[in-house]
């Protein structure tokens, strides 16, 4: 994969529990989620990224 500069992080949604958490975005288009290894108990879900454009300067 490529270096720690090309991932970016997003928000993220699990499609079967609802679950919501923050994740990785790899330049390859691969999603990770953050400090662990499965996103929530689902077996097989999809990860809907919810937003990829944060800009921390826009909040308090």
């Amino acid at each position: 994969m490529g270096n720690s500069e090309d991932k970016r992080r997003a928000a993220a949604k699990c499609d079967r529990c609802g679950e919501i958490g923050i994740v990785q975005l790899w330049p390859d288009g691969s999603v990770q989620p953050l400090g662990q290894p499965d996103f929530c108990d689902c077996e097989s879900s999809e990860l809907q990224v919810l937003e990829t454009d944060f800009d921390p300067d826009e909040y308090p």
